[in-house]
């Protein structure tokens, strides 16, 4: 039988993330509540963030505007 060995990311509390990412607490919950920023709800006070999470979002959010004019590929 194959063992199985699955890494665990670590869990961030959304002030750890905002100290990581340069964002506000307030900023990071708010991404949260709108659905914008995945998490793990521990309990229904305690929701905990990933960094893959994080780059989820960023990837997903992340807007690039073409120059006026350009020709697209």
């Amino acid at each position: 039988m194959k063992e199985v060995i699955l890494e665990q990311e670590r869990l961030l509390s959304p002030k750890q993330l905002s100290e990581i990412v340069g964002l506000s607490p307030a900023q990071i919950r708010a991404l949260m509540n709108t659905g914008k920023l995945e998490f793990v709800e521990i309990s229904s006070k305690t929701k905990m963030l990933t960094m893959s999470g994080w780059e989820r979002f960023q990837k997903n959010a992340t807007k690039v505007k073409r120059a006026e004019g350009s020709v697209a590929n």
